[in-house]
């Protein structure tokens, strides 16, 4: 993933589509894009048990 996002919601990433999207974006200012990247992390924590749903 070179820049774009999976076309597909974030629960369906791949572990390595979330770790891509969260190191390529989460220093973009776009409010949108920083809410995606939050629903990664969110998504990211929660499959290690890091975050009860």
């Amino acid at each position: 993933m070179t820049g774009r996002w999976p076309d597909k919601p974030v629960p369906e990433f791949t572990t390595e589509e979330l770790c891509v999207a969260i190191q390529q974006h989460q220093d973009d200012p776009d409010p949108a894009t920083q809410s995606i990247v939050l629903s990664c992390v969110r998504e990211w924590e929660r499959r290690r048990n890091l975050r009860q749903s």
